[in-house]
């Protein structure tokens, strides 16, 4: 479709935004790291107009394949990126944030002949576009919670062998880093948790569905011990961090699988 040409745009946007993103966090230059942001938000808004085009083209919110479904995740990881940058002063984080999303986009535009299939859909209803939509938002917002945590790790690592190098002067502190990891954290699971609950009021058909909520289960149970453990003061922030980057690694590594076997779900049969 000749949307993906906004997608592509994006896409090479946020490789810019990943290649400042370097350079920021060596220059110790707070301009660098307001440009990182811009470059970011810019990528963002070409990122918006392909899923607002896409949405128009198929008359549904655009999660109807896993072309689309990846596209809507990386975006909403930028959508969190860019509402808590600013709101904890930490526009750096835009370094971690470029490179995840430009890996994500460029695996949905390789494979697009594969994943990017048309279909005759139904009428999706609204629980089952809430659902995926705040599901897919949790996602993005714990994706954020764990580069917050890689930040706090590398700083960890450098104060621990008293190795500051040029990034350690450039990245927040780490107290500032623990509160912004364990409160985005938070909110990451609330959101996945109202989207995973309205799946349950959804119909399911055939057996890679219940992969599917089978999954969602883990990914679920993961972070809500870590929140639970987490709130009784019992793990340590940088068990905290550690966690929170293996949960992530483990979604990201499992995500297209798992929602490649799951069109049943998203294309739900009507009578």
């Amino acid at each position: 479709m000749h949307d993906r040409l906004w997608l592509f745009l994006a896409t090479l946007g946020y490789l810019a935004s990943a290649g400042w993103g370097l350079y920021a966090l060596g220059s110790q230059r707070p301009l660098a790291n307001r440009w990182t942001f811009l470059l970011i938000a810019t990528a963002f808004v070409l990122h918006t107009v392909f899923l607002h085009e896409r949405g128009e083209a198929i008359g549904h919110c655009p999660i109807t394949n896993l072309f689309e479904t990846l596209a809507f995740f990386s975006w909403s990881l930028v959508l969190t990126y860019l509402v808590v940058g600013p709101a904890y002063r930490m526009s750096i984080l835009g370094a971690f944030t470029a490179p995840v999303v430009f890996l994500i986009n460029f695996f949905a535009l390789a494979a697009a002949s594969q994943i990017d299939l048309s279909a005759t859909l139904p009428h999706l209803g609204w629980q089952l576009e809430l659902h995926a939509t705040l599901a897919l938002l949790g996602l993005g917002v714990l994706g954020v919670a764990a580069l917050a945590g890689v930040a706090y790790l590398i700083q960890e690592r450098q104060l621990k062998q008293h190795v500051l190098t040029s990034w350690f002067y450039t990245l927040p502190n780490v107290g500032r880093l623990e509160l912004v990891q364990q409160r985005v954290l938070v909110w990451g699971f609330l959101i996945f948790s109202a989207g995973a609950l309205l799946g349950f009021f959804i119909p399911h058909r055939g057996p890679d569905d219940w992969v599917k909520i089978a999954w969602s289960a883990v990914v679920w149970s993961l972070y809500a011990a870590l929140v639970v453990v987490l709130a009784l003061g019992r793990l340590s922030h940088k068990r905290t961090a550690l966690i929170s980057v293996a949960g992530y690694v483990f979604i990201l590594l499992t995500f297209w699988g798992i929602n490649s076997l799951s069109e049943a779900h998203v294309f739900p049969h009507e009578g």
